[in-house]
């Protein structure tokens, strides 16, 4: 079964046969660039180029400090819609998924405007939720070397920084990333978007950033304006060592939860800290990265069974883009959401393929295998497929 499905990915993605990808939306039309200007090994996946225009406000470095007036609309929106079939099935149990899903619509605006400022908006609508990125921000100094800020809700961390904490290169983000860490502890991932302000400095290549952020609240939701009563904190350095984006990222996160249990009146604290790397080189990817959780002074009561809680996670990739831009990558991930009990580990293998296909914009197709494998006595495995079509405009 597994082969089969492994097959069915690589050929269906290589029959596609790809041209050169086109251009990426709004930004890529004001500048008149491909989507490779920026974007590597695979969209939207970013390189160094690309990191450096996201850093200085999603300007080109060397505008800083030259007016920026907006002349066409065109190069500041755009919109992205995907869709998908997904297929789960758990073993020695029925199929229980089995359907094409809308995944969502956005909306993008956003850029520079004057000399220093700028915007950047994103509208999501999904099946079940609407979510909004909104933020304002500010930059000075020189292409090199310069200091900025930026204030509103936004991906405080994952979908932006370097190595493993950008976007995807397939569809999942890695599980260590995208789930809490802990059983029985603080409902935090560092892939929730959050409300707050960011200082930071950029020196070369070479990003130190300071975040006070509202937090999480009790049910792990990061945008929910008038329920933070603490404020958490995180330190975040990136650093870019070529051409290609290869890089580094450390993050040390402190935060604090209140009403974990509505009838213990005790406010929780919690410690995040991860790192990745990795190195691109002629095509071929490696990426490595570790996260680790500590939740202290839980409300031990029917639902936390012990003040305190340690998890850890971590996951490894592999990839190689062809020529013809198609990218085959694998993953393995690691999750350990309680390192002081027994046999309740998970670990998940991915394997899966990326296609951008020529057109006057952009489409971006990509499947993934995953297959859960959890240590826990009595636990199945789980396998699942999801096919992806995004398009870009």
């Amino acid at each position: 079964m597994r082969t089969t499905l492994l097959t069915a990915l690589v050929l269906g993605a290589a029959a596609l046969a790809p041209s050169q990808a086109g251009a990426i939306p709004a930004w890529a039309r004001k500048y008149n660039m491909n989507c490779s200007g920026c974007h590597a090994p695979a969209v939207p996946r970013l390189n160094a180029k690309g990191f450096a225009f996201k850093w200085a406000g999603y300007r080109m470095p060397e505008e800083i400090g030259e007016s920026q007036e907006v002349k066409q609309i065109s190069d500041y929106i755009a919109a992205r819609y995907r869709m998908r079939y997904v297929w789960r099935k758990t073993a020695t149990e029925p199929t229980n998924t089995n359907e094409f899903q809308f995944s969502d619509a956005t909306v993008f605006a956003g850029g520079p405007i004057g000399k220093y400022f700028g915007a950047f908006l994103e509208f999501e609508h999904a099946t079940d939720e609407v979510e909004l990125v909104n933020n304002l921000y500010a930059v000075a100094g020189k292409e090199k070397n310069f200091v900025g800020a930026r204030v509103g809700q936004m991906h405080w961390l994952l979908r932006g920084a370097v190595a493993g904490f950008d976007r995807p290169t397939g569809i999942s983000t890695p599980t260590p990333l995208g789930n809490p860490l802990t059983s029985n502890g603080v409902p935090f991932a560092f892939g929730t978007d959050e409300i707050g302000g960011e200082a930071f400095y950029v020196f070369m290549r070479n990003r130190l950033s300071f975040e006070v952020l509202n937090g999480v609240n009790a049910a792990g939701k990061g945008d929910e304006a008038g329920s933070a009563t603490t404020k958490d904190v995180a330190a975040i350095d990136q650093f870019i060592y070529d051409e290609d984006g290869s890089g580094l990222t450390a993050v040390a996160y402190r935060g604090a939860v209140p009403g974990l249990d509505p009838a213990i009146d005790r406010t929780a604290h919690f410690t995040r800290l991860g790192i990745s790397a990795n190195k691109i080189y002629r095509g071929f990817e490696a990426m490595g990265g570790y996260v680790y959780a500590r939740d202290e002074d839980l409300p031990v009561g029917a639902t936390f069974g012990a003040p305190k809680v340690t998890g850890s996670g971590y996951w490894a990739y592999a990839g190689y883009t062809f020529p013809m831009s198609l990218t085959l990558f694998s993953r393995y991930e690691y999750v350990d959401p309680n390192r002081d009990a027994a046999r309740n580990e998970n670990r998940r293998f991915v394997f899966g393929s990326v296609l951008p296909v020529n057109l006057p914009e952009y489409l971006r197709f990509a499947a993934e295998y995953t297959l859960d494998s959890p240590r826990a006595t009595g636990a199945n495995k789980r396998h699942g497929l999801t096919a992806e079509a995004m398009l870009n405009f």
